[in-house]
């Protein structure tokens, strides 16, 4: 006979909303450890099951068991908007996934790496004349000015520093109490992300974004001549930013981390970088493509840290079952992403950093669902539609820096910060960086 599955409910109305929302890594990750793959908890009203480990994770990711409709918070919703492309399922997710989908094509992504490193060697000119220094901060900023050049094509020679305030009040919104009142973090994300969506309409108002991802969504035509609204267009940017931006800045953090702490791997991937890549310019996609050992490396950097937590949150379609658990018709869920990857079971030792676990064999001989740092399921469902863009970014700056730069890394607590999305290394990333010569 069936049972519901383990878990604790936590208090009254609340239930574990505030543990999760103050650390939803740790949270997941501990109560996976205890509970198994499949285990409940309630956060506000909601009852809600998470799924670990490829075989929960392709169950929940199933879109016939589980709708995206009405599933996540309302103050989440409130905060991206809730004609937002997580938010929706059906007909209508299909359509606007599907334009979506063409700002990254591999012909696309291809023009957009140009600018995109124009933003980064900006910040890098800087950290090699500032010297050794914490640029956890400056990563922050570079994270979002690679989103505003992609998504509101910005000029890449220059920050967008109010834009990066509002969004660093916006995502600490995210992760608080939902409270709307003017000196709380939700209320004041909640003035931040008015400020960014007036940004947005301005910018998709008066940019053609030739380049970049604004201009290609413009562009876009489904097969029926469906197009984006400018409507449309200012809700999934506001989207695409806070997708890109916790990811982008978390990756860079990590990967200059993995080079400070692992020497001999820096030292393959400069002699991979040094035999595929030209001095100087910015790779293009065909030699990123040629970087092994790279996209090997960036692999494993969405695996080993924490980056995003979970998937956005489901509703179970029927009354379900799983390996003897009973979903009841109405409850919420979620895939644990993190949880997944740090699976044992999959990934031998999974706590630790190991630059040439995922490469191109292993990572296609993996299970269903075990690799998954922007979610599962196929491209055109609720996996993220920006994931081909990090995994392309990612391996041509490993391969670009290891190129053109050096970096002593000195001792520092690399361990990451607590809660969030995409927490950083708590030392703040102290590094020094030089020119190769």
């Amino acid at each position: 006979m069936s049972q519901p599955p383990p878990g604790s409910l936590g208090a009254p109305f609340v239930g574990e909303a505030f543990k999760f929302l103050k650390d939803p890594f740790s949270f997941t990750l501990s109560r996976t450890k205890q509970h198994g793959a499949i285990w409940k908890t309630k956060i506000l009203s909601d009852v809600t099951v998470f799924f670990a480990g490829p075989k929960a994770f392709s169950f929940f990711m199933d879109p016939e068991n589980f709708t995206r409709e009405n599933g996540s918070p309302k103050f989440m919703q409130e905060l991206l908007h809730p004609d937002a492309v997580p938010f929706l399922d059906g007909d209508k997710h299909k359509t606007r996934k599907r334009l979506l989908l063409a700002a990254f094509t591999d012909q696309v992504m291809d023009g957009y790496l140009p600018g995109v490193f124009a933003v980064i060697k900006r910040f890098l000119d800087r950290w090699v004349t500032d010297g050794e220094k914490a640029v956890a901060g400056d990563l922050s900023q570079l994270g979002f000015d690679v989103a505003d050049y992609l998504f509101a094509a910005s000029d890449p020679a220059t920050s967008n520093v109010d834009g990066a305030n509002d969004f660093t009040i916006m995502n600490k919104g995210t992760f608080a109490p939902p409270i709307n009142l003017p000196f709380t973090a939700y209320g004041k994300a909640i003035k931040a992300r008015d400020r960014l969506r007036a940004y947005l309409k301005e910018q998709v108002a008066n940019k053609d974004g030739k380049g970049t991802a604004l201009g290609v969504l413009k562009e876009a035509r489904g097969p029926n001549g469906e197009s984006l609204t400018a409507r449309e267009l200012e809700i999934e940017l506001l989207h695409f930013f806070f997708a890109a931006h916790g990811g982008l800045t978390a990756a860079f953090a990590w990967i200059l981390t993995v080079l400070g702490e692992h020497p001999e791997l820096a030292a393959k991937l400069r002699a991979e970088a040094n035999a595929k890549l030209p001095a100087g310019a910015a790779p293009t996609l065909v030699q990123t493509r040629a970087l092994e050992l790279a996209r090997a490396a960036s692999r494993e950097v969405l695996r080993a840290y924490p980056i995003a937590p979970v998937t956005f949150i489901g509703v179970a379609k029927k009354d379900l079952e799983l390996d003897g658990y009973a979903i009841r018709a109405g409850w919420k869920g979620a895939g644990a992403i993190w949880a997944t990857l740090q699976d044992g079971t999959t990934f031998a030792d999974p706590t630790s950093y190991k630059g040439d676990r995922l490469g191109d064999a292993a990572h296609a001989g993996l299970p269903e669902s075990a690799f998954v740092p922007q979610g599962g399921g196929p491209p055109d469902g609720h996996r993220c539609a920006g994931e081909a863009l990090i995994q392309l970014v990612m391996p041509a700056f490993f391969g670009w820096f290891t190129r053109n730069y050096d970096l002593s890394y000195p001792q520092q607590d690399s361990s990451p910060g607590g809660g969030g999305l995409g927490p950083l290394p708590k030392g703040g990333v102290r590094v020094k960086i030089t020119k190769r010569s």
